[in-house]
């Protein structure tokens, strides 16, 4: 780590560092449904290595033609920061660093005006032809690869003659990768699986300030709050579906019902993740998911809520219909929803406690997990069977090691186990 009298030039990415998303998808979903649906299948394209991003760069932009430049400006005041931008980079200014906003797909009067609003003192975006004030749809300067990046900071290195210096880059996806190759400290935030391969530090966190320590020291403390609120929602919404166990007892004619409730809600959630990845909102729908979603999710496609779905439905078909045990399914399922929703609110309200062997659960969380999950177990088993049902399910939650979503994992491992031990004759469920 340099010293702190050394100048360092940090470089931020604009797109998922600075704007949360893809600003070009934010422009094209106010612009209407067909130029969304066409940049969508530009990214597709692209992210297929079917096309380079220079092509990705010079077609979309030919979906802006005529759209006025006071327009674009007027929408990217509107535009999402991403948590903790503005603090972190006054925090930066602060210190003495010298701030770069940089984009190879973001027109350079943009760029501009987002670094009068968070502060940075340089910016470099794409060029383009602009007539009577309204785009022509072409790029003057189609510099849109990562190389070009690289350019434009030796050239500022030059013109404001930086000698002792370190050269720091935060960006989070392939297109910086020469970039990532010059710089002296390369830090990816959220980065894809190629760009991770050529950072020091990365960070998962959605929040920017978690990127203060490692730019400054160790030693400087960020807090960096948590939505309680938003969690402990999310948490109860998952408790609620308990209610679904209790009906595919009671009842063979809930079966296809709930069944179908699922199966239909799931379909809707993935059309809506599909449509928010290229920019269009369902207005109540991603209302929703925005407020359940965690925030290590949202930037991405929000994959948790299929999973829970799959994690109810599939023990309930598969040891109902095609192995005899419905009382065991509905039991694994109900010690899953209860264990796992309760530990976590119980965890992040008092919990002080941290397993050893897993240090994102905390013992107070996990005890009221299971304590509530045994109560309510004892409405359809017996005491043992719920004893032993819930210390499984709480087992397997707390590994610290799951191959798939463990809102997938536990119920279909805790009905899994008893179900083999049922099939050869150990009646634990009566």
């Amino acid at each position: 780590m340099a010293q702190a009298e050394q100048t360092r030039v940090i470089v931020f990415d604009v797109d998922g560092v600075i704007i949360r998303g893809f600003w070009l998808s934010q422009i094209m979903a106010r612009l209407g449904i067909i130029k969304s649906f066409a940049l969508g299948i530009l990214i597709i394209l692209y992210e297929a290595r079917i096309m380079e991003v220079t092509s990705l760069m010079r077609y979309s932009y030919r979906l802006l033609r005529g759209v006025p430049k006071e327009w674009l400006l007027r929408m990217t005041g509107q535009s999402d920061l991403v948590r903790g931008a503005l603090e972190t980079i006054k925090l930066l200014r602060q210190q003495g660093h010298v701030i770069v906003l940089i984009s190879s797909g973001i027109p350079d009067f943009v760029v501009s005006r987002l670094s009068r609003i968070v502060g940075a003192q340089f910016a470099f975006g794409l060029r383009l032809e602009i007539q009577d004030n309204l785009l022509t749809g072409h790029i003057s300067a189609l510099g849109s690869r990562g190389q070009t990046k690289v350019e434009y900071i030796k050239h500022l290195i030059k013109a404001q003659q930086f000698t002792d210096y370190e050269l720091v880059a935060i960006a989070n996806d392939r297109n910086n990768i020469p970039l990532f190759k010059y710089s002296h400290l390369p830090v990816g935030f959220r980065p894809d699986r190629v760009a991770r391969r050529h950072v020091q530090h990365v960070v998962t966190t959605p929040d920017l300030r978690a990127l203060i320590p490692i730019i400054t020291s160790p030693s400087v403390g960020v807090y960096i709050p948590r939505r309680l609120g938003q969690e402990i929602v999310r948490q109860l919404f998952h408790a609620s579906a308990v209610v679904i166990p209790f009906l595919w007892l009671s009842d063979i004619s809930w079966h296809l019902p709930i069944l179908s409730v699922i199966a239909s809600g799931s379909l809707l959630f993935f059309a809506s993740e599909l449509l928010r990845s290229y920019g269009i909102r369902i207005p109540l729908i991603s209302k929703v998911v925005h407020a359940a979603g965690r925030e290590d999710e949202i930037g991405g496609f929000v994959l948790s809520p299929l999973f829970f779905a799959a994690g109810v439905a599939v023990p309930l078909v598969l040891f109902s219909f095609l192995f005899p045990f419905p009382l065991i399914a509905s039991a694994s399922v109900i010690a899953f929803l209860i264990g796992d929703s309760f530990s976590t609110v119980a965890g992040l309200l008092f919990g002080r406690h941290k397993w050893r062997f897993n240090q994102k659960k905390t013992v107070e969380g996990s005890l009221t997990g299971f304590s509530l999950a045994f109560l309510v177990l004892l409405f359809i088993i017996t005491p043992l069977s719920a004893l032993l049902c819930t210390v499984l399910a709480c087992f397997i939650e707390l590994f610290p090691f799951h191959l798939v979503d463990d809102n997938l994992s536990v119920s279909i491992l805790t009905a899994t186990c008893f179900s083999v031990l049922q099939f050869f004759g150990f009646y634990i469920f009566f």
